[in-house]
C-alpha cells in the first residue's frame, strides 16, 4: 500500500550500516524474474537479490542469513495487494503474483507482470500517457503498482483481465459465450495451460 503521509525511504539498516535500496518497477521485476528461473541455484538467489537491490555484496552472510534479510526488504519494500478485485499478492517461494484462495481452485492465474508487459505497457501511456520504458529505474515500485490497480476501464490491460476472469452467467447468449471462451484461450497465459475449460460450461449450465 503507498502510504500518502509518509515518505518513501527506501533504506535497508543492519547495524551501523544503510544501505540504499533500488525499489524501482523494473528492477523489481527482475528481481521476481530472477528468483523464477530455475537455472539459478536456490542457494544463491537471496545473496543475487539483495546485490540487485543495493548494488553491494554480502559474502559475509551465509545462505540462511542472506534470506532473512531479504525477507525483511521483502516485506517492508515489495509486498503488497492490490488491482481491482482481484487480491494478488508477491510469492517469494515461486508465484510471482498468486490469488487468495478461492471457490475455484482451479482458476487460471488473473495476470502475469512480465507475460503481460506489452498490456501493461499500452495501457500506461493510454490512461496515464506515461512511457513505462522511460521510467526504467525512476518511477517506484508502490507507485507502479498504486498506478496498476487504478488503470481505468477500457485499458487492454483491463479488458484481457476481465477476459481472463469471464464465467457464463445465466443470460449470456451462447454467441457470446463461445466467443469469450475463445478469447479466453487467447489470452491465457502459459500456467493455466491445464484450466479445464469444462468448469466454465458446467458453471453455466448449473444455473439452468
Amino acid at each position: 500500500m503507498l502510504d500518502l503521509s509518509r515518505k518513501l525511504t527506501d533504506e535497508l539498516v543492519i547495524g551501523d550500516k544503510i544501505y540504499s535500496l533500488d525499489i524501482s518497477f523494473d528492477n523489481i521485476i527482475r528481481l521476481f524474474e530472477m528468483w523464477l528461473d530455475d537455472e539459478i541455484p536456490e542457494q544463491v538467489k537471496p545473496h543475487f537479490a539483495l546485490k540487485m537491490l543495493t548494488k553491494e555484496n554480502f559474502g559475509e552472510f551465509d545462505t540462511e542469513e542472506a534470506m532473512d534479510v531479504f525477507k525483511q526488504v521483502f516485506d517492508e519494500h515489495i509486498q503488497l495487494k492490490s488491482i481491482k478485485d482481484v487480491s494478488v499478492e508477491y510469492d517469494l517461494a515461486g508465484n510471482v503474483m498468486k490469488k487468495e484462495p478461492s471457490t475455484h481452485s482451479n482458476e487460471p492465474p488473473v495476470y502475469d507482470i512480465s507475460l503481460d508487459g506489452d498490456f501493461i505497457y499500452a495501457s500506461f501511456m493510454q490512461a496515464y500517457h506515461i512511457d513505462l520504458l522511460e521510467e526504467r529505474g525512476k518511477l517506484h515500485w508502490k507507485k507502479f503498482n498504486a498506478l496498476l490497480s487504478g488503470l481505468p476501464e477500457g485499458t487492454k490491460f483491463v479488458e484481457v483481465i476481465k477476459i481472463r476472469k469471464y464465467k457464463p452467467r445465466k443470460g449470456d447468449s451462447q454467441p457470446y459465450i463461445d466467443e469469450m471462451m475463445k478469447l479466453k484461450k487467447e489470452y491465457a497465459l502459459p500456467d493455466s495451460e491445464n484450466y479445464d475449460d469444462e468448469e466454465d460450461e458446467d458453471y453455466y449450465y448449473e444455473m439452468d
